[in-house]
Protein backbone atom coordinates (compact mmCIF):
# COMPACT_ATOMS: atom_id res chain seq x y z
CA UNK A 1 0.00 0.00 0.00
CA UNK A 2 1.32 3.30 -0.81
CA UNK A 3 1.87 5.74 2.12
CA UNK A 4 -0.58 8.50 0.61
CA UNK A 5 -3.64 5.74 0.92
CA UNK A 6 -2.49 4.53 4.20
CA UNK A 7 -5.39 5.64 7.12
CA UNK A 8 -4.59 7.99 9.56
CA UNK A 9 -8.08 7.87 10.70
CA UNK A 10 -11.20 6.42 9.25
CA UNK A 11 -11.64 8.98 7.17
CA UNK A 12 -8.34 10.53 6.52
CA UNK A 13 -5.41 9.41 4.40
CA UNK A 14 -2.29 10.68 4.71
CA UNK A 15 -2.52 12.26 1.34
CA UNK A 16 -5.71 13.97 2.52
CA UNK A 17 -4.11 15.29 5.38
CA UNK A 18 -1.25 16.81 3.50
CA UNK A 19 -3.60 18.49 1.25
CA UNK A 20 -5.55 19.73 4.40
CA UNK A 21 -2.22 20.98 6.01
CA UNK A 22 -0.79 22.50 2.77
CA UNK A 23 -4.18 24.67 2.84
CA UNK A 24 -3.54 25.42 6.75
CA UNK A 25 -7.23 23.87 7.50
CA UNK A 26 -6.62 24.49 11.27
CA UNK A 27 -10.17 23.32 11.60
CA UNK A 28 -10.52 20.46 10.06
CA UNK A 29 -7.35 18.93 11.55
CA UNK A 30 -8.84 19.74 14.96
CA UNK A 31 -11.78 17.67 13.89
CA UNK A 32 -9.49 14.53 12.45
CA UNK A 33 -7.02 15.18 15.98
CA UNK A 34 -10.47 14.87 18.00
CA UNK A 35 -10.94 11.88 15.75
CA UNK A 36 -7.91 9.85 15.63
CA UNK A 37 -7.87 9.68 19.34
CA UNK A 38 -11.30 8.91 19.70
CA UNK A 39 -11.31 5.69 17.51
CA UNK A 40 -7.39 4.33 18.82
CA UNK A 41 -8.27 5.44 22.56
CA UNK A 42 -11.50 6.55 24.00
CA UNK A 43 -13.86 4.09 21.45
CA UNK A 44 -12.03 0.93 22.03
CA UNK A 45 -12.64 1.49 26.18
CA UNK A 46 -16.15 2.70 25.85
CA UNK A 47 -17.63 0.59 23.93
CA UNK A 48 -16.81 -2.42 26.26
CA UNK A 49 -19.31 -3.69 28.53
CA UNK A 50 -18.95 -2.25 31.80
CA UNK A 51 -18.96 -5.75 32.99
CA UNK A 52 -15.86 -6.27 31.25
CA UNK A 53 -14.29 -3.17 31.74
CA UNK A 54 -11.17 -3.21 33.98
CA UNK A 55 -8.91 -0.18 35.13
CA UNK A 56 -5.57 -1.33 34.43
CA UNK A 57 -6.76 -1.52 30.80
CA UNK A 58 -8.18 1.75 31.03
CA UNK A 59 -5.06 2.81 32.79
CA UNK A 60 -2.51 1.18 30.11
CA UNK A 61 -4.55 3.06 27.25
CA UNK A 62 -4.42 6.28 29.27
CA UNK A 63 -0.87 6.10 29.57
CA UNK A 64 -0.40 5.18 25.74
CA UNK A 65 -2.35 8.28 25.78
CA UNK A 66 -1.05 10.65 27.53
CA UNK A 67 2.70 10.29 25.95
CA UNK A 68 1.19 10.26 22.75
CA UNK A 69 -0.27 13.19 23.22
CA UNK A 70 2.04 15.34 24.62
CA UNK A 71 4.40 14.59 21.96
CA UNK A 72 2.20 16.40 19.44
CA UNK A 73 1.82 19.04 22.23
CA UNK A 74 6.01 19.04 21.90
CA UNK A 75 6.21 17.98 17.99
CA UNK A 76 8.39 15.26 18.83
CA UNK A 77 8.54 12.20 16.50
CA UNK A 78 9.17 10.19 18.70
CA UNK A 79 10.20 9.95 22.75
CA UNK A 80 12.34 7.15 22.95
CA UNK A 81 14.28 8.07 26.45
CA UNK A 82 11.99 10.66 26.87
CA UNK A 83 8.99 8.89 28.51
CA UNK A 84 9.51 10.08 32.07
CA UNK A 85 9.80 13.80 30.48
CA UNK A 86 6.25 13.41 28.29
CA UNK A 87 4.55 12.39 31.41
CA UNK A 88 6.24 15.33 33.74
CA UNK A 89 5.38 17.58 30.92
CA UNK A 90 1.87 16.43 30.49
CA UNK A 91 1.05 17.16 34.49
CA UNK A 92 2.25 20.27 34.48
CA UNK A 93 -0.62 21.40 31.93
CA UNK A 94 -3.66 23.04 33.40
CA UNK A 95 -6.01 20.35 33.43
CA UNK A 96 -7.78 18.55 35.79
CA UNK A 97 -5.20 15.69 35.66
CA UNK A 98 -2.33 18.58 37.19
CA UNK A 99 -3.10 17.00 40.55
CA UNK A 100 -1.31 13.91 39.31
CA UNK A 101 2.27 16.31 38.94
CA UNK A 102 4.06 18.07 41.32
CA UNK A 103 7.77 16.88 39.79
CA UNK A 104 8.05 14.08 42.08
CA UNK A 105 7.38 11.08 39.17
CA UNK A 106 5.44 8.85 41.21
CA UNK A 107 2.84 8.49 38.52
CA UNK A 108 5.18 7.51 36.66
CA UNK A 109 7.42 5.17 38.36
CA UNK A 110 4.14 3.36 40.18
CA UNK A 111 1.22 3.55 37.14
CA UNK A 112 2.92 4.03 34.16
CA UNK A 113 6.02 1.89 34.32
CA UNK A 114 3.78 -0.97 36.60
CA UNK A 115 1.08 -1.24 34.35
CA UNK A 116 3.32 -1.28 31.48
CA UNK A 117 6.31 -3.53 32.12
CA UNK A 118 5.08 -5.67 35.03
CA UNK A 119 0.97 -5.66 34.67
CA UNK A 120 0.81 -3.99 38.14
CA UNK A 121 0.46 -0.47 40.11
CA UNK A 122 3.39 -0.36 42.86
CA UNK A 123 4.13 1.44 46.39
CA UNK A 124 0.33 0.29 47.27
CA UNK A 125 -1.67 2.47 44.59
CA UNK A 126 -4.78 0.88 43.41
CA UNK A 127 -6.96 1.19 40.35
CA UNK A 128 -10.77 1.54 40.27
CA UNK A 129 -13.55 2.57 38.63
CA UNK A 130 -15.18 4.56 41.07
CA UNK A 131 -15.06 7.12 43.59
CA UNK A 132 -12.82 10.41 43.18
CA UNK A 133 -10.49 10.87 40.27
CA UNK A 134 -7.18 10.40 43.15
CA UNK A 135 -7.69 9.84 47.00
CA UNK A 136 -4.20 9.96 48.06
CA UNK A 137 -4.48 8.57 51.76
CA UNK A 138 -6.53 5.56 49.87
CA UNK A 139 -3.44 5.47 47.21
CA UNK A 140 -6.21 5.09 44.48
CA UNK A 141 -6.96 6.27 41.31
CA UNK A 142 -10.44 6.05 39.21
CA UNK A 143 -9.61 5.14 35.92
CA UNK A 144 -13.28 6.07 34.49
CA UNK A 145 -13.04 9.33 35.26
CA UNK A 146 -9.37 9.58 34.67
CA UNK A 147 -9.90 8.61 31.30
CA UNK A 148 -12.83 11.42 30.90
CA UNK A 149 -10.33 14.28 31.56
CA UNK A 150 -8.00 13.03 29.41
CA UNK A 151 -11.21 12.99 26.40
CA UNK A 152 -11.04 16.78 27.31
CA UNK A 153 -7.58 17.27 27.48
CA UNK A 154 -7.73 15.99 23.83
CA UNK A 155 -10.72 18.59 23.16
CA UNK A 156 -8.72 21.25 24.42
CA UNK A 157 -5.55 20.41 22.18
CA UNK A 158 -7.34 19.91 19.20
CA UNK A 159 -9.29 23.93 20.15
CA UNK A 160 -5.24 25.09 20.58
CA UNK A 161 -4.34 23.90 17.13
CA UNK A 162 -6.86 26.21 15.89
CA UNK A 163 -5.94 29.24 17.78
CA UNK A 164 -2.25 29.04 19.03
CA UNK A 165 0.18 29.42 16.45
CA UNK A 166 2.90 27.38 18.18
CA UNK A 167 0.59 24.17 19.03
CA UNK A 168 -0.16 24.46 15.32
CA UNK A 169 3.52 23.87 14.33
CA UNK A 170 4.51 21.19 16.47
CA UNK A 171 1.27 19.31 15.41
CA UNK A 172 2.52 19.39 11.70
CA UNK A 173 6.47 18.54 12.68
CA UNK A 174 4.90 15.86 14.80
CA UNK A 175 2.31 14.66 11.53
CA UNK A 176 5.31 15.02 9.72
CA UNK A 177 6.76 12.38 11.77
CA UNK A 178 3.76 9.64 11.75
CA UNK A 179 2.79 10.42 7.80
CA UNK A 180 6.83 9.28 7.53
CA UNK A 181 6.35 6.32 9.87
CA UNK A 182 3.58 5.62 6.72
CA UNK A 183 5.90 4.37 3.95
Amino acid sequence: MAADKTNLSSTMTVAQYNVLADKGDRHELARFVRQRFEERYFRPINSTPATDKHGFTIMAVCCLLIETLESFYQGRADTKGKSRKMFSDFFERDTALKVFGGGNAWFYCDIRCGILHQSEARNGWHIVRSGPLIDHSKKRINATRFIRELRKSVDIYAQLIEDDDVVWSHFKKKMQAVCGNCT
